[in-house]
């Protein structure tokens, strides 16, 4: 299939309300909705950084293919390396990942490593949801269905884009049945108040809510994205210098 950079519009529901009990938070999410900044261009590469306690959790580079401000749409190929959080070396590893993140979410002592993608995504985003939409392809080409990434509402910054996953997640089959992911590492999350117990009702509604636009063939649903080619000549992202410098 030809490239084709037409950005198309989706919409899935409402703005929610925070979820958040700290002002703060509040404040720093409150900036988030509206704020569409300058836009890029197809081909740019940009950063998603997620931040925890005002480190970076995580970093990955992305490729834009289409952004108008109010719709933006990434690509991220099979190969790129990334950067995730891991125990540091000083002291015992808990095991397992869920072990992992939840212990290094509670005492905030993370290094980071690199970790290499596995797959390809497409990512389609909206400032002020509360989760993102991937179309997915195995290494093979093969599509895999789709992801629904349940996480803080995306923010631009100067190199990219900043929001927090949220560790929990609906896995989507070519079939279009679903299943949720990481429930039991959410819901501990949740129960030790590691993450505000709010969001538990909060991203499950966000869920609800995209699960019925997938059910009723909504956009981003009701295109062939499986179909979407890169064009040959991007290459996989890296990250640039500074992709660990959170930005306030």
């Amino acid at each position: 299939m030809a490239h084709d950079t037409t950005v198309v519009r989706w919409d899935y529901s409402e703005r929610r309300a925070d979820p958040f009990s700290s002002s703060d938070r509040r404040t720093q999410l409150r900036r988030r909705r509206g704020n569409t900044g300058d836009v890029w261009n197809p081909g740019d590469v940009i950063v998603h950084q997620e931040t925890w306690r005002g480190r970076v959790w995580a970093a990955r580079p992305l490729v834009v293919v289409a952004d108008d401000g109010e719709n933006l749409i990434l690509w991220l190929p099979v190969g790129t390396v990334r950067k995730v959080p891991m125990t540091p070396p000083e002291r015992p590893d808990a095991g397992d990942r869920k072990s992992r993140i939840i212990d290094l979410m509670a005492k905030g002592d993370w290094i980071h490593v690199d970790h290499v993608w596995e797959v390809s995504n497409l990512w389609f985003l909206r400032p002020g949801d509360w989760h993102a939409v991937w179309a997915g392809w195995l290494p093979s080409g093969e599509s895999f269905g789709w992801y629904i990434n349940l996480q803080e509402p995306f923010r631009r910054t100067p190199m990219g884009i900043e929001a927090m996953d949220l560790h929990l997640d609906v896995v989507v089959d070519p079939d279009r049945t679903w299943r949720w992911k990481d429930e039991d590492e959410f819901d501990e999350l949740l129960e030790r108040e590691i993450l505000d117990p709010a969001l538990g009702e909060t991203l499950r509604a966000e869920a609800r809510r995209v699960i019925d636009t997938l059910d009723t063939g909504g956009p981003p649903f009701d295109t062939d994205w499986h179909s979407w080619q890169p064009p040959t000549e991007w290459p996989i992202p890296t990250l640039p210098v500074g992709w660990d410098t959170p930005f306030a």
